[in-house]
């Protein structure tokens, strides 16, 4: 019930139209107690007194209550469904702001199957009950009451015969409801695991046909879809077990109706009209009573909706900004790590790290997958929180600042390129909404790539596929240094960007890089030494730790794991005849000191 307490917090911007909509409920149910009642003046004033003047009036008396009855029924219809959508639009909006403020820790342990369910499937649920479903509990007492009230003015016996059948009508209620909410809860689990399924399959299509795993594919797809199946063939069996019971029970009112009302119209306690409103009512009351079982099926399964969806509501953001956080007007780029531990569950990511990145400076670091290197990178840009130590920028504990302000001067070009499937220019303007035509163009020619886009069909208007695929890996990698330099961030980080690529668009992805950095902190990640030779500084990362540190030369001479992988990949580009002219000459003169040496 609680849930259903802090969904009412949304209806209070609509409490006057849900008040009219409510009187327009009113309304329907009491211009509907006029109608069995005019039938009844028709049958006995008319059919059986045989006063047919009086049926021109009753007619139109009847034509009236129709025409109202119509009005307010299509009033009551949309102010409920608009308020609902509205409802649903508040709390939509609300669910995204909340996934939007949530860390990458969340989404590391979420899958986004299950939120494209929340966002669509759960909150659908939600929003039928809120059209109707608080509407007919509503509509439903006080039918019942009316209805029941009219019946005892026509005939107090008939009555009490009829409300004998009630208990048996709450019992069947109650024992369905019981018995359909684990069911429900089963089938939004279900439901969650086949999307899931679904986006990832999709998403990873070209990995399942290049190993050929179609079929398997398939068939865990058939598993996951029967268990759906089957949960919902479970809850058709309950709702096919209680409903014809339900059923049962109305159709015994007619006859209790038929048999007794039948003996009072001979004993001459009941008017033959009287009997055919009484029936007219009794067909009035059966619709809150099917209303109720439909509203059983429909306010457990919002109910089970509206539980994961606050469950997501109450997650709690791991990255938030402080009250009194620093806004990062001005940005030097002077970064500092200062014994910086970071944990990701139960394992040591980064252990005592102490580094300092000076302005207008470029830092390299190296290391094996896991190492740690693209954790230092979150941490900057605070998506994670440091377990110990300290991350400073300008002197600052990033902690102390407004994120936003503080990832407003860094730009990131990431391995891994993503594209929105929309136009060039959106694409690169991404980084700064209200750049100017002009600005999207510099910032491509600076990334090498307006001679390529402006041979495109439509040029920059030229719409991307999904994820930017129709470009080469080159373009789309111009595509996204553009999109990094837009802002002009005074940190520039650049995460294994060209290792994707080969090593001719990688040398020229390289000398475009090289006109950007300067007066930028920049970070590069990366593999290949080709990559980090010219940095100032180069950290060989090892199990989470700075094993090495120093310029390049310093490095080669050190004789250590920079220069082992020094080694390898020039005896890798040897045997591959892959080596440039340029890193020719820097890797065989390290090998060539190294045997000086030796």
């Amino acid at each position: 019930m609680k849930h259903f307490i802090r969904l009412m917090e949304y209806s209070k911007g609509y409490i006057f139209l849900n008040v009219l909509g409510l009187v327009f409920s009113l309304a329907v149910i009491i211009t509907g107690l006029y109608i069995p009642y005019l039938t009844k003046e028709v049958v006995d004033d008319v059919l059986v007194a045989g006063n047919f003047g009086q049926l021109r009036k009753l007619i139109l008396y009847l034509l009236i209550v129709t025409a109202i009855r119509t009005f307010v029924q299509y009033g009551k219809l949309y102010i409920f469904e608009y308020t609902s959508q509205r409802l649903l639009y508040d709390l939509r909006s609300d669910l995204y702001a909340k996934l939007q403020a949530q860390s990458f820790e969340f989404y590391d342990r979420i899958r986004t199957g299950l939120l494209m369910n929340r966002m669509v499937g759960d909150l659908q649920s939600i929003r039928q009950l809120t059209n109707q479903g608080y509407v007919q509990i509503f509509e439903g007492i006080f039918s019942l009451v009316t209805t029941v009230a009219v019946m005892l003015t026509l005939n107090v016996q008939l009555t009490l015969g009829m409300l004998v059948i009630v208990p048996f009508i709450y019992l069947s209620t109650s024992t369905m409801a019981k018995s359909l909410r684990p069911v429900f809860q089963q089938i939004r689990r279900n439901f969650e695991d086949l999307t899931s399924a679904v986006q990832e399959n999709i998403t990873g299509i070209r990995v399942v046909k290049a190993f050929g795993r179609e079929e398997f594919e398939k068939e865990k797809f058939a598993h996951i879809a029967q268990v759906f199946t089957s949960s919902n063939i479970d809850s058709a069996d309950i709702r096919a077990t209680y409903l014809p019971f339900a059923r049962l029970i109305n159709g015994l009112g007619v006859v209790v109706i038929l048999l007794l009302g039948g003996y009072l119209v001979i004993r001459g306690d009941l008017t033959i009209g009287s009997l055919v409103a009484f029936n007219g009512y009794m067909l009035m009351l059966q619709i809150p009573i099917n209303n109720a079982n439909a509203l059983v099926n429909q306010w457990e399964n919002a109910q089970a909706s509206l539980e994961k969806i606050f469950e997501l509501f109450d997650e709690k953001t791991a990255i938030c900004n402080k009250e009194s956080a620093t806004i990062l007007s001005k940005c030097q780029g002077d970064i500092v790590f200062n014994h910086v531990y970071f944990r990701y569950g139960e394992d040591d990511v980064l252990m005592d790290i102490n580094l300092r990145m000076k302005p207008g400076t470029t830092t390299a670091i190296m290391g094996d997958t896991g190492a740690g290197k693209s954790t230092i990178i979150n941490l900057i840009a605070r998506f994670y929180d440091c377990t110990e130590g300290q991350v400073t920028v300008d002197g600052i504990d990033v902690r102390d600042l407004e994120y936003n302000s503080l990832r407003h001067h860094i730009g990131v070009i990431l391995q891994e390129t993503f594209l929105f499937s929309d136009t060039i220019a959106a694409n690169i303007a991404f980084a700064k909404p209200n750049a100017t035509r002009e600005e999207i163009e510099q910032a491509a020619k600076i990334a090498d790539a307006h001679s390529f886009i402006v041979n495109m069909a439509d040029g920059y208007e030229s719409v991307v596929g999904e994820r930017g695929l129709g470009l080469s890996g080159g373009q789309r990698q111009r595509i996204a240094i553009a999109r990094a330099i837009l802002c002009n961030p005074k940190i520039l980080i650049l995460d294994d960007a060209t290792s994707s690529v080969d090593m001719e668009t990688e040398h020229e992805i390289q000398q475009t890089l090289n006109q950007i950095l300067e007066n930028r902190t920049t970070l590069i990640i990366a593999h290949r030494i080709s990559s980090v030779k010219n940095a100032d500084q180069i950290i060989m990362l090892e199990n989470g730790k700075i094993c090495e540190q120093g310029t390049h030369d310093e490095l080669v001479n050190l004789k250590g794991k920079y220069y082992q992988t020094l080694l390898e990949q020039y005896s890798e580009y040897e045997e591959n005849g892959s080596l440039g002219n340029e890193d020719l000459c820097i890797v065989s003169g390290g090998v060539e000191n190294h045997e000086k040496h030796v």
